[in-house]
């Protein structure tokens, strides 16, 4: 369990960043269970881009073995999971220009 709020909030800001759970666990907090991180991540409501792209591309092979009635819930998930990449790209993209601007005063 991890008790440090600063910790916390830096390894949520890392993975709405897109870091991977693995590389901010081997990078930044090695002192730390891989699993602690994750579960303080997923709480937060944060997911990473690599976890997210996992979880679209599992719940579009299972659509094909789901029955048709019970496959809106599976497209609504994905819709949610595609609309949270998006959202992170258009905030990687404002700091990305805030970062230009920045560099090219």
């Amino acid at each position: 369990m991890i008790k440090d709020t600063r910790d916390i909030e830096k390894m949520i800001k890392l993975a709405r960043e897109g870091k991977q759970i693995s590389k901010i666990w081997e990078e930044d907090f090695p002192q730390y269970d891989y699993w602690d991180i994750y579960m303080e991540i997923n709480e937060a409501g944060e997911k990473s881009a690599l976890g997210t792209r996992k979880k679209i591309t599992y719940r579009i092979n299972k659509l094909a073995n789901t029955r048709k009635k019970d496959q809106h819930i599976l497209l609504e998930e994905i819709s949610e999971l595609v609309d949270h990449l998006y959202v992170r790209y258009k905030e990687s993209q404002k700091k990305l220009q805030e970062i230009r601007n920045v560099i090219e005063k």
